[in-house]
This record gives structure tokens, C-alpha cells and sequence, in this order.
């Protein structure tokens, strides 16, 4: 058992973009001030645990007008390499665990979720597709040279960040913007010798071929029914070559000790031989469930997690 760390192999800077904070209670207004016009976001911070540290409540492109000075803030987007934070993160964690670096998300999962949110993307999927086109290719530019950046640091994992969910992502939008974007990433950091894992932790049913075809080795936070709908079994046979890390379905800690430890059984038995497979935890459990809940797991894994596993 170990701990995943994040750390960052780089840092972003906008020289010619000015942004405006204020804040009235747990409401923070962002204003970003371009030569293009000015784009404002409204979240909403300090959070209870398990609900995230922030929620969007106002998105920066509202209107199709909006995508000009949003393209002017990527485009002026400089990625400076800084490897120290990943190097100190290493070297503190030592043998506890791995330090992975997170890419940041697709130029579709970016624009759905950072700069437009759902409701506008579906919208401007129909009324001003060119516009969502264009911007989304100003996107690709600047994740290429972030993923440049990332093939040279030492970082030997990369996550590619997504949330992929088949009721946002539907197959056309994946095969069209997922898969070549991951094509091309791949073989840059292939020729590093980096690994690359992509955060599938959706509903993947739908998408189960396409993720087959998509070139990255892990699929990071698969995470099987209740909360998914892919069993484990039917994705490893799917995915055949790719590793699969699972999240453990954080619902199933609610049921209680005796269902919980019947559930990380039948995973191993789903999982059987066990190659290519790990069992991670990526969200947040409640606090009154976490550390029997845990405990639970770590025993079945313990008891039973050798390879080859055998049921």
C-alpha cells in the first residue's frame, strides 16, 4: 500500500493578462482582463469536506463573443519549466509511494469544464460550432507545449486529468476530440519512456471500445457499479494491454463493513489473474466510514491480493 502524490513539473504565467480578485464572504469574482475584452468567473469556496474545494456558479465564456479574449488568455499562456516541486516531492516522499504529475485536462474536458461549462458547451456544439471548433484547437496548441514541457521533466507518470463521463462525453465527442488528442500526446512522452494514464472515472459503458483505442497506458479512477456502470470484468477484457487502476467505489463504504469486505472480494475474483491491476482510492470517503472502510479493504487485500490471485 502506498500514497499517489501530485506534483507539478511546471508553472503558468500570462504576461499580458490582468486579473482583478474580490471577495464577499465564501463567493470569489474573478475579472481577466485582456487587449480582447474582459472575462469574469464567480466561485464559490470554503466548501464542506467531500464536496471539492470550490464550485463554479459563473463560467468565462458566456456567449460566443466571449471565446476571443478567452483564446487571447491561452494563447498568451507561457509554460516555464520548474522541476524543484517534483524533485522536494520525491525526495520527501521517498519509499512511501509515487509523485505523478498532472497534465491538465483535454482541450474538451478544459472547455467544458473551466472555461464554458456544460450548459454553454451544449449550446455552442449547436449554435456557433465554428467558434467552439476554433477555440478548442487554441487549446490543443497550448497542451501540446505543456506535455513538451512535461516529456522533458523528470517525471516518469503523467496523468491526463480528465473526467470522463459518457452523459457528458458521448461517443462522437470522443472519437473526435479524445483519442487523436491522446494519440499525439502519447508519442511524446513515449519517446521519453514516460507512462501515461488518463482519469476515466465516469460512466464508461458506452465508451468501452473507444477507450480501447485510445493510446494511454492507464486507465486511472475506472470506478465499476454501483457508482459506474462498466463491471471490472467486462473493462479487462475490453482493454486488453492497457492497466486498469479502480477506484473503489466510495458508496459501497456506506453499506457497512460485512458488504464492503463481500465487494473487494468479488473484485479480486473479477480482477483474477491480477495482472495490470491496482486498487487505489481517488475520492473522498465520509469521514465516519473512512478508516473501518479502509481497514476493511486493506485486510482483503492482504489476505487475498497475491499474484497470481486465486479464487
Amino acid at each position: 500500500m502506498g500514497l499517489i502524490v501530485s506534483s507539478s513539473v511546471f508553472r503558468e504565467e500570462t504576461p499580458h493578462v490582468r486579473v482583478e480578485t474580490k471577495a464577499s464572504g465564501n463567493i470569489v469574482e474573478r475579472t481577466y482582463h485582456t487587449p480582447a475584452g474582459d472575462l469574469s468567473t464567480k466561485e464559490r469556496v470554503g466548501l464542506p469536506e467531500g464536496e471539492g474545494s470550490s464550485w463554479t456558479m459563473e463560467y468565462l465564456v458566456k456567449q460566443a463573443s466571449d471565446f476571443a479574449a478567452a483564446e487571447f488568455i491561452v494563447e498568451d499562456t507561457v509554460i516555464v519549466p520548474d522541476y524543484e516541486p517534483f524533485v522536494n516531492a520525491e525526495r520527501n516522499l521517498g519509499s512511501d509511494g509515487i509523485v505523478i504529475t498532472w497534465a491538465g485536462r483535454s482541450p474538451l474536458q478544459r472547455a467544458q469544464l473551466s472555461f464554458l461549462g456544460y450548459k454553454t458547451f451544449a449550446i455552442a456544439m449547436y449554435r456557433y460550432p465554428k467558434e467552439l471548433d476554433h477555440f478548442l484547437r487554441v487549446l490543443g496548441r497550448e497542451m501540446d507545449e505543456r506535455y513538451r514541457v512535461i516529456a522533458e521533466s523528470p517525471a516518469e507518470i503523467v496523468n491526463g486529468t480528465d473526467n470522463v463521463n459518457s452523459e457528458i462525453v458521448n461517443s462522437k465527442l470522443y472519437e473526435k476530440y479524445i483519442i487523436p488528442f491522446y494519440e499525439r500526446q502519447s508519442r511524446v512522452l513515449h519517446r521519453h519512456g514516460k507512462i501515461l494514464e488518463d482519469h476515466l472515472d465516469g460512466k464508461l459503458a458506452r465508451l468501452k471500445d473507444l477507450v480501447a483505442k485510445t493510446d494511454i497506458d492507464v486507465v486511472g479512477a475506472f470506478t465499476p457499479p454501483p457508482m459506474g456502470d462498466l463491471p471490472l470484468a467486462e473493462a479487462r477484457s475490453a482493454w486488453k494491454g492497457k492497466v486498469i487502476s479502480l477506484n473503489f467505489p466510495e458508496s459501497v463504504f456506506l453499506e457497512g463493513n460485512a458488504a464492503t469486505r463481500g465487494y473487494a472480494e468479488n473484485l479480486l475474483r473479477e480482477a483474477a489473474p491480477g495482472d495490470g491491476f491496482m486498487v487505489t482510492v481517488t475520492e473522498d470517503i465520509p469521514a465516519r466510514f473512512r478508516w473501518t472502510g479502509l481497514s476493511v479493504v486493506t485486510g482483503v487485500l492482504q489476505k487475498y491480493g497475491k499474484y497470481p490471485l486465486r479464487f
